[in-house]
């Protein structure tokens, strides 16, 4: 839903503030403990809403089933672009976790969900559908409430799926804050009775939320999956070292990364945390750090003593022994970064946008698709095993591969169930695979160690 409200609030950051913010370490993540198995239904709403994040603003695109053109073309979303809209992304979020379909009207359903007046913002939880720029049941724009004062939302043109702050928006929007509904009980069911063990076993699958990355052990033997609720799924000889299920995340999880050796990894938020299992280190996080756009990816050191952060705008934070190269934080971007690559061989990394646009800094550009109208958004890339190319994957599972990267196959053009969120590539064989937000894993020229 497009509001003759909508004003954009210019972000800018310059590359000196960047070096600045880069060095500040031993920012340290805070979580509330909950209870194994007690997320809420609330928490899945934010998750289904942040495994969007990205994905283009197209006015009148979107569904509960995902991202769609809507027949416009429009800034960011020409061509087939998919997308959503403010309230498709609200009503997509919500129908994942609870099966409620909201209209896209502007209006709200009769005796469905419970109001929170705007006078009661205090009483906000994570996923609640917030309302702004008119009346509750005339409203402007919306967006699903993430916690600690953040909403995702599709704001307007030229404006990805991302996160804004309550305040924010109601400046956008004059003060006008029209209050919010809970469609989902707080209520956590009991868990149930613990199973017997079948034989053969279940598989190491079993994320509760939608799927946002994968990592790949370097010797390609196994990989691991993680959901936006920071879940961790191993298969093949990859070890589960831990993860961030259960607990209450200050930001949802945006992507895992595997520690240069294999033996732990990291998990990155939104807002710049950084959670470590295994022997992967903490250095430092964003975490608590007031962001101009979300963190979407992390690289590591080649000896993990260190990584880059990576946020929307083309920002870059380093820490440990991570050395800052350069960033596009404080330039006009066509589309926002989706990911980041370390280059062993340099010390230097690539940033992908998502037309495939690949900025290198201190790394060899090997090519992109900036100048080629994709038919969905591209969200991640990945090295070779010898840093002397990269790959990058689409929404629909196209892949690009340049450089001694070798092209294996894809699933451009396939129906896929759900959207492809990333990548991982097989060292051992030059392969890779590929996984979906429903945990479905597509592999080409590597080993297929099972899916969620």
């Amino acid at each position: 839903m497009r509001s003759p409200l909508f004003s954009v609030p210019t972000m800018v950051r310059a590359i000196a503030a960047l070096v600045v913010i880069a060095a500040l370490t031993g920012v340290v993540v805070t979580v509330q403990a909950r209870p194994a198995g007690a997320a809420t239904q609330g928490d899945q709403i934010v998750s289904a809403a942040a495994s969007q994040a990205g994905v283009a603003y197209c006015d009148g695109g979107g569904s509960i089933n995902g991202p769609t053109n809507g027949g416009v073309q429009e800034a960011g979303c020409e061509g087939n672009t998919a997308g959503f809209d403010c309230m498709t992304l609200a009503q997509y979020a919500v129908y994942q976790a609870t099966g409620i379909v909201l209209p896209t009207d502007g209006s709200q359903l009769n005796g469905v969900g419970t109001f929170i007046p705007p006078q009661d913002q205090n009483q906000l939880l994570p996923g609640d559908v917030v309302f702004f720029g008119g009346t509750i049941d005339h409203f402007s724009h919306s967006g699903v409430y993430a916690g600690n004062g953040d909403v995702w939302d599709a704001i307007g043109i030229g404006v990805p799926v991302m996160i804004h702050t309550m305040s924010q928006l109601m400046y956008d929007y004059s003060d006008d804050y029209d209050g919010a509904y809970r469609y989902w009980s707080t209520t956590v069911p009991p868990a149930p009775a613990p199973a017997p063990v079948p034989t053969p076993p279940l598989s190491p699958g079993g994320l509760a939320g939608p799927v946002v990355g994968m990592a790949a052990t370097p010797s390609g033997d196994g990989y691991w999956l993680t959901d936006a609720a920071g879940a961790v799924s191993a298969h093949g000889a990859a070890v589960n070292y831990g993860s961030m299920a259960g607990q209450a995340l200050q930001a949802p999880v945006t992507h895992i990364v595997s520690t240069p050796d294999g033996n732990g990894y990291w998990l990155v938020a939104s807002d710049g945390g950084i959670f470590s299992f295994g022997d992967a280190g903490f250095y430092g996080s964003m975490g608590g750090q007031r962001l101009n756009a979300p963190v979407v990816d992390m690289a590591p050191t080649a000896d993990g003593k260190g990584y880059w952060l990576a946020a929307s705008d083309g920002g870059v934070f380093t820490f440990g022994d991570a050395a800052f190269a350069g960033s596009m934080g404080s330039r006009h971007l066509n589309k926002p970064v989706v990911g980041i690559a370390p280059d062993y061989q340099t010390g230097g990394y690539w940033l992908a946008a998502s037309d495939g646009g690949i900025f290198s800094f201190n790394a060899p550009f090997y090519g992109s698709t900036g100048n080629i109208v994709l038919n969905k958004p591209v969200n991640g890339m990945v090295p070779t095993a010898d840093d002397l190319g990269y790959f990058f994957v689409a929404s629909d599972g196209g892949t690009f591969a340049y450089g001694d990267a070798t092209y294996q196959g894809s699933t451009g053009g396939s129906h896929l169930n759900a959207p492809v969120v990333g990548m991982a590539v097989d060292n051992a064989t030059g392969g890779y695979w590929l996984v979906a937000s429903d945990g479905g894993i597509f592999s080409f020229g590597a080993p297929f160690y099972g899916a969620d």
